[in-house]
C-alpha cells in the first residue's frame, strides 16, 4: 500500500495481508503516527507560509514467511532542519496473534534475553564505529530491528546516530547463530526457520494482483521473452522509445498523460481503459513495483505506452550523495530492463526535486510536468477529473498517480473530456516532436502550437 504526500515529501509503503489482519492495522498504525509526527513538526513559516525542506520516507520490506510467521522491517528516513537519519524497526507477526510481536518476543526467558543483549554488546565492541559508553546499558528500544540471516545469524540494525556518530552510517551488529539458537522462545524458532528458509517461495503480491483483476484480464498474458518490439525504434542512445506516430504536436492540441509510482494493482485495469480510449501515456515507474510486476511493463510498452524512470526508493534526489542518486537510477533501470530488454528512455525526479547533479547522472531527459491534479492529496475521482481536464493547455503535461482507485477511475472521463476539447493523446516523446528531448536537460510542458494563442516556453529551468 503506498501513498505519497509530493508538496511535504513524504512517501509511504506499507503491507496488508488479508489472512493476516494485524498486519495491515499494526504497520497502517505505524504509518500514521510518524506521518502525523513528521507533520506537526515541519509546519509552514508564519511570515511566508512555506514548508520547511523535509523529507519522511517509509518503507516495508518482507524478511521472512511461512505460513505460520510473517517479518516485516520498516526503514523509516527523515531529514529536518535539526538533521537526517534513517530508523530501523521490525514487526513480527504470528498467525494466531492479535498484534505485532517485537524482538523480546523472539526470546525465551528473561535470562535469555539479557544474555542475548550481552552478545550484541560484546559484537558491537568489535566496530570501531561505535561509542563504547554506549553498549553499557542497551536500551531495549534500539534493539528494535533484529533478523536473520540466511545462516541463522542474528543481524541487528541500530538507529542512525545511536551508537556511533552521525557520520558512521549504517551500523549492523551480527550474533553468531550458534548463540542465538539456544536462547530462542518458541515463536522466535518459528521466525528464525521463516527467516532462513522462507516458504512458500511466491510473490505474494503478484499473486494477489493476479486474483484481483481475474477474471476480467486485467492482467495481459504478454510476458517480458514474449512481449513484441515491433512498435519500438531506437534512439540516439541505443534505448528503444515507442515508435513515433504520424501527429504533429506544434500544429494539432496535443496532451501527454503521465503516472508515477506504480505499476499498482489497478494499472492493469487502467491499461484497459488507455487501449479503449487509444491514449498512449507514459508511466514513471518505481523499482520495486517494476521488480514486482514485469508483466504489466511488458504490456505496456507492447500497447504503445512509454516508460520512465521514477527511482528505486522514491528518495528526494537532492538530498543524496551523487553515488547514491546513481544507484537510485541504476538500480530501477536494472529492473526495467529485466522486464522490457531496454532501461528507461525518460526520468522523473520524486517530487520534482532535481538540480545539475541529479539531472546529469540521469543520462536521459528529465520530465516534469505543468498540471498536478493533486490526487496523492484528493483521493477524490471529481477532483481528479476537473483538475485535469480544466487546467490542461496545448503541450501540458499532466501528473497522476496510477497507484490510486480514484485516479483510475477518473481517466475515462478525462479522456472524454479532453478528446471533447479537441485533444490528441500522446506520450511525452511524441509530444516534444521535433524540438525534441535532450539528455540532461528538464522539461515541464511543450511548446503550444502555432495556432493557439499565448504560447509559451517548453523548457524548465533546471
Amino acid at each position: 500500500m503506498t501513498a505519497t504526500d509530493e508538496h511535504r515529501r513524504i512517501f509511504t509503503k506499507h503491507f496488508e495481508v488479508p489472512s493476516v489482519p494485524a498486519v495491515a492495522r499494526s504497520q497502517a498504525e505505524l504509518v500514521t503516527e510518524q506521518v502525523d509526527a513528521f507533520k506537526s513538526t515541519n509546519v509552514p513559516d508564519v511570515a511566508t507560509g512555506e514548508l520547511p525542506v523535509a523529507e519522511l520516507n517509509m518503507r516495508s520490506h518482507l524478511t521472512a514467511v511461512s505460513t505460520r510467521v510473517l517479518g516485516i522491517r520498516v526503514n523509516t528516513y527523515e531529514s529536518t532542519g535539526a538533521g537526517a537519519g534513517t530508523r530501523y524497526l521490525t514487526q513480527w507477526f504470528d498467525q494466531d496473534a492479535p498484534a505485532a510481536l517485537g524482538t523480546r518476543d523472539l526470546f525465551d526467558s528473561d535470562e535469555d534475553w539479557a544474555q542475548f543483549k550481552e552478545f550484541v554488546a560484546q559484537a558491537a565492541t568489535a566496530d570501531p564505529r561505535v561509542f563504547v559508553g554506549s553498549l553499557m546499558d542497551l536500551d531495549d528500544a534500539w534493539l528494535d530491528s533484529v533478523n536473520f540471516d540466511a545462516y541463522g545469524n542474528a543481524l541487528v540494525e541500530f538507529d542512525d546516530n545511536s551508537v556511533g556518530p552521525d557520520s558512521a552510517g549504517p551500523i549492523v551488529v551480527k550474533v553468531d547463530a550458534g548463540h542465538v539458537a539456544s536462547l530462542l522462545s518458541g515463536f522466535g524458532t518459528l521466525a528464525r526457520t521463516a527467516a532462513t528458509s522462507p516458504s512458500p517461495r511466491v510473490q505474494l503480491g503478484l499473486l494477489q494482483d493476479r486474483a484481483s483483476q481475474a477474471p476480467d484480464g486485467g492482467v495481459a498474458a504478454t510476458t517480458p521473452e514474449s512481449a513484441p518490439d515491433a512498435g519500438t525504434e531506437p534512439d540516439g542512445a541505443g534505448r528503444n522509445r515507442p515508435a513515433q506516430r504520424a501527429v504533429d504536436c506544434t500544429a494539432t492540441k496535443c496532451v501527454a498523460l503521465t503516472f508515477d509510482d506504480g505499476p499498482g494493482p489497478k494499472t492493469g485495469k487502467l491499461l484497459d481503459t488507455l487501449r479503449e480510449g487509444n491514449a498512449p501515456s507514459t508511466f514513471f515507474v518505481t523499482g520495486p513495483n517494476a521488480k514486482l510486476r514485469p508483466e504489466i511493463l511488458a504490456r505496456m510498452v507492447a500497447e504503445g505506452h512509454e516508460i520512465g524512470n521514477h527511482t528505486w526508493n522514491h528518495r528526494s534526489l537532492t538530498s543524496l550523495s551523487s553515488a547514491q542518486i546513481q544507484r537510485e537510477i541504476d538500480r530501477t533501470n536494472a529492473a526495467i530492463t529485466q522486464a522490457i530488454d531496454q532501461p528507461a528512455a525518460l526520468m522523473r525526479p520524486p517530487y520534482g526535486a532535481h538540480n545539475s547533479i541529479s539531472d546529469r547522472l540521469a543520462s536521459t531527459p528529465v520530465i516534469l510536468w505543468d498540471v498536478d491534479t493533486l490526487d496523492w492529496k484528493h483521493r477524490n475521482t471529481e477532483k481528479v477529473v476537473d483538475a485535469a481536464i480544466s487546467q490542461t493547455t496545448p503541450g501540458s503535461i499532466v501528473l497522476m498517480h496510477d497507484i490510486h482507485s480514484s485516479t483510475v477511475a477518473a481517466v475515462p472521463k478525462i479522456l472524454s473530456g479532453l478528446r471533447a476539447k479537441g485533444y490528441t493523446f500522446v506520450t511525452v516523446t511524441e509530444l516534444m516532436g521535433d524540438s525534441g528531448l535532450k539528455a540532461g536537460e528538464s522539461y515541464a510542458r511543450a511548446p503550444q502550437p502555432a495556432k493557439a494563442s499565448g504560447a509559451k516556453g517548453a523548457k524548465a529551468t533546471r
